[in-house]
């Protein structure tokens, strides 16, 4: 359940449990869910249609969705990282700090995935570039795509704790939806679009090549243009996106 839906699946059952909310509480509408997970309608519709049919959650027309049941979990003996570090997952912090945090990590393991990616591994990376580049007109389309991309260099660390803070971090590293242009029409230019091809590119030549110094570089530069560009929108604590990381 590795996907954007999954992710949001687990965050909902997580602020349950985290908040203890009973049967009968209401979590929001659609809208207030989507905003909250930072996930587009579609994705919140699927994570409660899901979770409505495992009889944990219930939406009533016009009303909102509402807590019918607590999530159990499988096994009760059983550790599970999704609960317990649900706080770290939202971590309540400004767009701008949420940048630079993904940018300390991966830049990193940019570098790391150069030295130590597998042909298997490296293929990923391709494919998921491949897939973007192919759907740029799909507004959803890319922004699962660039989740893939990245998380595909985080798996080519080869380091299980690279992987797992990507896993966990990922729906606040990634704020979505990324590449809504009815949401920031002066951001999300086809000029921005094919930037993020290119410098996609530029990451994973330096990858594939194995120079771990050009594949910090190059992921630093993409990772720095998007700091820069929001900024440039902003007032200098806030950004058109911010509201996503709330």
């Amino acid at each position: 359940m590795d996907t954007l839906t999954g992710r949001t699946i687990k965050a909902l059952k997580a602020h349950i449990v985290e908040h203890k909310l009973g049967k009968g509480h209401k979590l929001g509408s659609l809208n207030e869910l989507s905003k909250q997970f930072a996930v587009s309608r579609t994705v919140i519709r699927e994570a409660v249609s899901a979770l409505k049919s495992d009889g944990v959650i219930e939406a009533r027309h016009g009303v909102g969705v509402f807590v019918r049941d607590m999530p159990q979990a499988e096994d009760s003996n059983s550790y599970d990282a999704e609960l317990a570090l649900a706080p770290l997952r939202r971590l309540k912090t400004s767009f701008m700090d949420l940048l630079e945090l993904r940018m300390a990590f991966e830049v990193h393991a940019a570098g790391l995935a150069a030295t130590r990616r597998s042909w298997a591994q490296e293929s990923n990376i391709w494919n998921a570039i491949h897939q973007f580049e192919a759907s740029l007109d799909d507004e959803a389309a890319l922004d699962q795509l660039d989740f893939v991309f990245h998380r595909s260099i985080a798996e080519a660390t080869n380091n299980g704790a690279f992987i797992e803070f990507f896993n966990l971090m990922s729906l606040q590293i990634l704020p979505q939806p990324a590449f809504s242009k009815a949401l920031n029409p002066a951001l999300i230019t086809p000029e921005y679009i094919q930037n993020t091809v290119t410098e996609h590119r530029a990451i994973s030549d330096a990858i594939s090549s194995g120079n771990a110094e050009q594949a910090r570089e190059a992921m630093r530069a993409h990772l720095n243009r998007s700091h820069l560009r929001y900024r440039g929108f902003s007032d200098g604590t806030t950004s058109p996106l911010s509201n996503l990381a709330q």
